[in-house]
């Protein structure tokens, strides 16, 4: 769940999210989109299904239920010598974090020496040691469904920055479960690439019996669970935006952010964006030119815009007025941050417009429109 490309957003390790409120208006969000441009993006490309053509996807359910605004969406996940237990699940970082009750290394793990995860806006930094590991992805608390290897950091300690603003130091803390399967993200220092700590596109089995290479590297979140891989089935309704490269490492590249434009209060700018289910609030770093103050909430009646990636088609679009609360995709509320350039890290309430795709392997990321809410709130258009 981060804030910004480089760098962690605060966590609580425990406990509810505390809430405050932002919103959504209906007029402003017609007229939004009523005055959308149809002409193609060079930055938007459609990935034609029929890439997914004799794959297999994986169907896995929240262990707690549907996406909302007061919980974390879970997963089970099965760590040697430990019971089924439930992670949470955060595309907005990368890596599994555990605490020593939850995971006891054995005779085919690899020990990777000391690591730490830096939580900069809390303030609390994870202390442990990198282990390369078999982790078993369940579809509940019994039922396995795909085993991936990757490196996690199991936990000894917490201590905090000099200026952590929710931290509190704790030797041998116990109950840390959380996984991070986003990309583009800078969260774990010392760690290894996303394809060696990201469980759902480093599968190596399928409790199926289905070989695991014909199950595409990457997923699909929506409100109610993930897919594992991808089908034309499950793809044809979804606006695919490319990524650019970074790296290749460990056989899959390294992509960079999902770029988008946002208005705010008529002011526009493109820079990147996050689908963080981490989070139930908006982080907002404008475009130049705002009223709004670094280090403060957008004050009621504030107007934001979004095309994912921008302004022509395919595409995804929202838009709402802070402190309406008619769209269900409304954030908490949103935080003004300063970063190097415009970002928006919507939080996980998109989940109840859109579906979220991440194609590691082509690189890609697709949005489709869910039917779950009224389309005066946001759309998708896939054509050209």
């Amino acid at each position: 769940m981060i804030r910004r490309p480089a760098h962690v957003r605060p966590r609580r390790l425990g406990g509810p999210p505390r809430l405050k409120s932002a919103a959504t208006s209906i007029g402003v969000a017609a007229a939004f989109l009523a005055g959308l441009v149809v002409a193609l993006s060079a930055a938007a490309q459609n990935a034609p299904p029929q890439a997914y053509h004799g794959l297999n996807a994986v169907a896995i359910p929240y262990a707690n239920g549907p996406v909302r605004m007061e919980h974390v969406p879970e997963i089970w996940l099965r760590l040697p010598g430990s019971e089924a237990r439930r992670f949470g699940m955060d595309t907005g970082s990368t890596g599994i974090v555990v605490s020593s009750e939850h995971y006891i290394p054995g005779p085919n793990d690899v020990e990777g020496g000391p690591g730490q995860l830096v939580y900069n806006s809390s303030g609390r930094v994870l202390h442990g040691t990198h282990w390369t590991t078999d982790v078993e992805i369940m579809h509940d608390r019994e039922r396995p469904a795909a085993t991936a290897r990757v490196q996690v950091l199991r936990i000894g300690r917490i201590t905090c920055l000099a200026h952590a603003r929710d931290c509190e130091p704790r030797e041998r803390p116990n109950g840390v479960s959380f996984m991070g399967v986003g990309f583009g993200r800078n969260s774990a220092r010392g760690m290894e690439p996303t394809v060696q700590r990201n469980p759902f596109i480093a599968l190596t089995s399928l409790a199926s019996g289905v070989p695991a290479n014909t199950v595409r590297p990457g997923y699909i979140v929506t409100r109610e669970g993930i897919h594992l891989g991808m089908t034309p089935e499950l793809t044809r309704n979804f606006a695919f935006v490319k990524l650019t490269p970074k790296a290749t490492v460990g056989g899959l590249p390294e992509w960079d952010s999902a770029p988008l434009t946002v208005s705010v209060d008529g002011v526009t700018g493109t820079g990147t964006s996050l689908m963080d289910t981490g989070i139930n609030y908006m982080f907002l770093s404008p475009p130049a030119g705002t009223s709004l103050v670094h280090g403060r909430l957008a004050p009621r009646g504030t107007s934001i815009s979004i095309w994912l990636p921008g302004q022509t088609r395919p595409n995804a679009t929202y838009a709402f007025t802070v402190g309406d609360r008619r769209s269900p995709m409304h954030p908490a509320k949103v935080e003004v941050v300063r970063d190097p350039g415009t970002f928006v890290n919507t939080g996980r309430m998109f989940l109840q417009g859109f579906d979220y795709l991440y194609d590691a392997r082509g690189g890609y990321v697709g949005y489709a429109w869910a039917g779950r809410t009224n389309q005066t709130y946001g759309s998708v258009s896939i054509g050209r």
